[in-house]
C-alpha cells in the first residue's frame, strides 16, 4: 500500500508539475517572421501588443549598426526587456579564424542588459569537424565581449545549422571551456533533430551551462513547422509542463521565450491564448 501511495503523489506532481510555483519571466519572439502573406509589424506596434497581453519582452536579431540604440529605447520606453539577442557566426575555416569586429563591439554595448546573445553557427555540414577550432576561437572571442558587458553567449540549436544537434552543441560548450559561454534549449528545433531522445539527462547533467530556454505548442513527431513543431501553447501534444518543471528541478532561473515563427493565426489572438495557457500553468 505504501508503494501504491508513492507512486499516487508521484503521478499527482507530473499531472501539475508548476501549478503554484513562480512564474519565470516570460517573453515572445519572431512574432508574424515566416508566415506567408504577413509582413510583420514595426516593432514600435509589436511592443505594444506584448505589453497589452501582459510579457516581459522580447527577442530580436542584433543590429550591428544605430538600430540597437533606437531598438532598446523604444523597448525602454515601452517596459519591455530585451531577453534573447541572436546573431550569425560562420566557422568554416575558409573564412579566417576571428570573429567580426562589429558583432563584438556590439555585445560590448550590451552592458547592464538581461541578454543572452544566441550564435547561430553554421558555414558547414552539421557536426563537421572541421569547424571544430574555429568555432571554439571565435566563441572565446565572444565569451571575452560578454564578460565586458555582463551578458552571456548561447549557442542556438538551429536545423541545418552546424550546431543543430544539442548533444553536439554540449561537446562544443565544453571544449570552448568559457564561463559566458552555453548553450540553449530551443523546443521546436529539439524535436526536429533530437526529437526521439529524452531531454531530460541531457539538461540535468549540463545545467550549468543552459544559458536560453524557448518553448511552444508542438506536435511531437511532424514534419512541418507551421501547425506541427511551432504552435501556440494552446495546441499540441508536447508536454510543456513537464518541461517547465525539469527545468525548475535543476534550478534554472532564467527566461522562458515563447517561439511564434510560422504561427499563422492573428498575433492578436495567438499571443492571447498563450498567455492565457501560460497563467495557469502557474495558478495559485
Amino acid at each position: 500500500m505504501k508503494y501504491v501511495a508513492l507512486c499516487l503523489s508521484l503521478l499527482a506532481v507530473m499531472i501539475a508539475p508548476v501549478r503554484g510555483a513562480d512564474a519565470p519571466r516570460f517573453y515572445a519572439y519572431c512574432v508574424e517572421v515566416g508566415v506567408k502573406g504577413v509582413t510583420p509589424r514595426p516593432l514600435a506596434e509589436q511592443a505594444k501588443l506584448l505589453r497589452e497581453f501582459g510579457y516581459d519582452g522580447t527577442g530580436l536579431a542584433l543590429p550591428l549598426g544605430d538600430e540597437l540604440e533606437s531598438n532598446l529605447k523604444l523597448l525602454d520606453d515601452a517596459s519591455l526587456q530585451v531577453f534573447m539577442f541572436w546573431a550569425s557566426v560562420n566557422v568554416n575555416p575558409a573564412k579566417g579564424d576571428a570573429c567580426d569586429p562589429k558583432l563584438l563591439a556590439t555585445i560590448r554595448k550590451l552592458k547592464g542588459r538581461p541578454a543572452t546573445v544566441s550564435v547561430l553557427l553554421g558555414g558547414l555540414k552539421p557536426g563537421d569537424p572541421q569547424g571544430m577550432e574555429p568555432a571554439v576561437k571565435r566563441l572565446r572571442e565572444l565569451g571575452d565581449a560578454a564578460a565586458v558587458a555582463g551578458v552571456r553567449i548561447s549557442i542556438y540549436n538551429h536545423v541545418n545549422n552546424w550546431t543543430e544537434s544539442l548533444p553536439f552543441i554540449v561537446e562544443v560548450v565544453k571544449k570552448t571551456g568559457h564561463p559566458r559561454v552555453g548553450f540553449n534549449f530551443n523546443l521546436c528545433h529539439w524535436l526536429k533533430v533530437d526529437g526521439d531522445k529524452d531531454y531530460r539527462p541531457l539538461l540535468r547533467e549540463n545545467a550549468a551551462k543552459l544559458f536560453c530556454v524557448t518553448i511552444n505548442g508542438a506536435q511531437r513527431g511532424a514534419a512541418t513547422w507551421t501547425h506541427g513543431l511551432i504552435q501556440s501553447l494552446d495546441k499540441g501534444d508536447f508536454d510543456n509542463r513537464a518541461l517547465l518543471a525539469t527545468l525548475r528541478e535543476i534550478g534554472y532561473g532564467g527566461p522562458v521565450g515563447l517561439m511564434c515563427y510560422g504561427v499563422p493565426d492573428d498575433a492578436r489572438d495567438h499571443l492571447a491564448r498563450s498567455m492565457k495557457i501560460w497563467r495557469s500553468w502557474f495558478a495559485k
